[in-house]
């Protein structure tokens, strides 16, 4: 108890230092400034709902023609400064609005707070196009951007799409089947993937049915897709982030909307609570799945999730901007969904509740964030012939983040504490992990400093710091992140960075049907686990349609926790760490064209892991040094096509993945207790297995086309959309993963013909 108290009042004193330090920082830059520069920011936003616009270009031009320029982030904001004393044109435009422009006088040292209000050039212009820089074809140093009008363009059985479809649909990304709810990235496990919805971490935010996720594409602002290369600001993963912003509610009207799909029933809401000044977002969802499948699948699918968000958002301060989120999910089934007896059923759970504030004072050129709240996680699987496993995780956390102008840089600096409660019962899945409850807390600072040297090559250098009580190592990460624009079509790109983890996800990767996630801290020795990123990558804009991008990566991993093999089954094992190589390449080539929309993307890639000690168990007497884990996927091709032509949109996926790894069977045979002399011919004996060597076959070839067609109908304040299409739309047998105790295959979805119908009240 002592030890705790001592502990939190360290973590209490480094945050509290940590954001002295911010606003010192800020004081410092202020003082330095030089008082003849001038400073223009703003945000944003929709004028026919007042929702922040992230993309959206704004340029100050002056008397000679000189141009000065900012593109808006995720909360609508932007930011031009070193502005000389004198008259300015401001302009500012979107995709599918209206070009806005105004006349300003910038004084010495002025700071003036200009919002901007654009106007939509059409009805219809919410999800029909997507920003410059956003798009399957860009890519930044490991970055990709979406907003809804991408996630869209995927088909999903649903009035809609979703960001899990997305995610599944680019070079690098893993999943190994069409159920659980785990995406692998870049060689990456699940658990080692940074997701925050609103600047709040969420520890297992995609659904059972591999389709869905949290976030469907009419909640989503925009997402930051990082599969490698992050910078300073992100901490606590090694191997990707996905940072979603859930967008806000109508702050001029009430709107809302409804649909139904074989898979899922949706309804929203949102509006104003004061008029332009606080606003609401309202949404839940519900898997039919149970009641539908035996009418669209002629057979029945054990499967349930759903989802729950809120959002309040209050933007009447002219100078600050500040929103509540909470969301909930909840899955529960069965991978094995064609057997009568299942055996595991999972189960798992998501709350997450905190807040955000942006602030931009008029006494600086800085921009604050504060963002608090709590996640917590339930995961357990329901089990008839194993011990019951289940784990909790809670972390509250905390973060100050601060962004200002240094001598025409961007000074990003921040502090933040983190408490992590994990409790977790094994029962005998791992020997060296049983059943037992930790109380983790840390602290720390990170800063990034984003330097232009002339017009074309920016270079962002990062630290990132962690305080750990004993018996973890405190970590200090360095990051480095590079931009080349030879010219205005072409870029070049790079990233490097140290990344730790002590936080982990284990689970059995011997077992392809079990998706139980176990959160303990460092759970072999207090071994942190650790990966190096380096990438390169190139961009070519092509004429004003085509896009053509690859990159090259490479990670080195290190204490990686996973089970000790051997040639016999058995449930119960110890685990130890091994070191991984992962290296590959993404190519995409990306077409826009008026109506027409077209995308291909193939990816090269090779996960190894080694043993550092030189085993990782033996096969009979023979040491096991290497292997390929299950999720390496040695060639994916991904292809998308859409067209809107009037009221009809049409959407195509084709996907084609390498097989993954597996171990084969080398036979059976039967044990016989022999305590004393018995009757082999008559005594109780148990069947065994016998596996070759661990992974050193593959699966057969997987692929998939998916395709939607979507009309929509025009009725005085409540347009109708109606949607038809079909997963696996050529009823493809793909294997899941082949079940060895009862002798037979699992199978991932046949196909799944699907009508969806939505109505919206705008």
């Amino acid at each position: 108890m002592e030890r705790t108290a001592w502990m939190l009042a360290a973590i209490l004193f480094l945050f509290v230092f940590g954001i002295g330090t911010v606003r010192a920082q800020s004081s410092s830059v202020s003082s330095n400034r030089n008082d003849s520069e001038g400073t223009v920011r703003g945000i944003v936003t929709d004028a026919s709902n007042g929702l922040p616009l992230p993309g959206a270009n704004v340029l100050l031009r002056d008397s000679t023609g000189s141009t000065m320029g900012s593109v808006s982030n995720r909360d609508g904001f932007y930011l031009i400064s070193g502005l000389a004393p004198g008259a300015y044109r401001l302009q500012a435009s979107f995709i599918g609005f209206e070009a806005y422009t105004d006349t300003l006088i910038v004084e010495a040292g002025a700071r003036i707070t200009r919002h901007i209000a654009l106007v939509p050039a059409t009805g219809e212009l919410n999800e029909v196009v997507i920003a410059a820089e956003s798009g399957a074809g860009r890519m930044r140093a490991g970055l990709q951007t979406v907003r809804a009008a991408g996630i869209r363009r995927i088909p999903a059985p649903d009035a809609g799409g979703d960001l899990a479809s997305w995610l599944q649909s680019l070079p690098g990304v893993v999943a190994l089947g069409d159920r659980g709810g785990q995406l692998f990235v870049r060689g990456g496990t699940p658990a080692q993937n940074l997701v925050l919805v609103d600047g709040l971490p969420v520890w297992q935010p995609f659904h059972i049915v591999g389709f869905f996720s949290a976030f469907p594409h009419d909640l989503v602002s925009n997402a930051d897709f990082y599969a490698g290369g992050f910078g300073a600001r992100y901490s606590g993963r090694i191997s990707s982030v996905v940072d979603v912003t859930m967008r806000e509610g109508n702050a001029q009207r009430f709107a809302g909307a409804a649909s139904i799909s074989p898979f899922l029933a949706s309804m929203r809401i949102e509006g104003p609570l004061r008029k332009e000044k606080v606003s609401f977002l309202g949404s839940a969802r519900m898997s039919v799945i149970e009641q539908a499948a035996p009418v669209f699948l002629a057979k029945s699918l054990p499967l349930r999730f759903g989802d729950m968000f809120l959002k309040l958002t209050s933007s009447g301060s002219t100078n600050s901007r500040c929103s509540l989120s909470a969301l909930h999910t909840f899955d529960r089934g069965a991978i094995d969904v064609d057997n009568d007896d299942p055996g595991d059923v999972f189960r798992w759970s998501n709350t997450v509740a905190g807040g955000r504030c942006i602030a931009f004072p008029a006494n600086t050129s800085s921009v604050f964030e504060l963002v608090g709240g709590v996640s917590y996680f339930n995961n357990a699987v329901e089990q008839s012939m194993t011990p019951e496993r289940a784990s909790d995780a809670v972390q509250i956390s905390t973060k100050v983040n601060l962004t200002t102008p240094v001598r025409g840089r961007q000074l990003r600096v921040g502090a933040f504490a983190r408490a992590n409660w994990l409790e977790y019962t094994l029962g005998e899945q791992f020997q060296n992990v049983r059943a037992d409850s930790d109380l983790l807390i840390s602290a720390g600072a990170y800063a990034e400093l984003e330097t232009t040297i002339g017009n074309s090559i920016s270079v962002t250098p990062g630290l990132s710091a962690t305080f750990y009580p004993t018996p973890y190592k405190s970590v200090v990460e360095p990051r480095l992140r590079f931009s080349w624009r030879q010219h205005a079509d072409q870029t070049f790109h790079a990233a490097l960075g140290l990344y730790r983890q002590t936080i982990t996800g284990i689970n059995d990767e011997r077992d392809a049907g079990s998706v139980f996630t176990a959160w303990v801290p460092a759970p072999v020795d207090g071994a942190q686990a650790k990966a190096v990123h380096l990438l390169i990558g190139w961009e070519r804009q092509i004429g004003n349609a085509l896009r053509l991008a690859a990159e090259g990566y490479h990670k080195r991993l290190r204490d990686i926790p996973v089970p000790i093999l051997s040639a016999i089954a058995r449930f119960t094992t110890p685990l130890t760490l091994a070191d991984g190589t992962v290296y590959g390449t993404d190519i995409r080539l990306e077409f826009q064209r008026g109506p027409l929309y077209g995308y291909a993307g193939y990816g090269l890639a090779n996960t190894s892991y080694h043993a550092p000690d030189g085993s990782f168990g033996t096969w009979f007497d023979e040491n096991i040094a290497r292997y390929n884990p299950p999720h390496d996927r040695r060639h994916q091709v991904s292809a998308v096509l859409g067209m809107e032509i009037r009221k009809f949109t049409a959407n195509i996926r084709w996907q084609f993945g390498s097989g993954l790894p597996f171990t084969r069977v080398l036979g059976f045979d039967d044990i016989i207790a022999l305590r004393t002399l018995v009757d082999v011919r008559e005594a109780a004996r148990r069947p065994r297995v016998l596996f070759e060597r661990p992974w050193n076959a593959r699966l057969p070839t997987y692929h998939r086309l998916d395709l939607s067609l979507e009309r929509r109908f025009d009725i005085s304040g409540a347009p109708l959309s109606l949607q038809a299409g079909a997963i696996n739309a050529y009823d493809r047998t793909n294997l899941f993963y082949f079940d060895v105790f009862r002798v037979r295959r699992v199978d991932q979805l046949p196909i799944v013909p699907f009508v969806a119908l939505k109505i919206e009240r705008l």
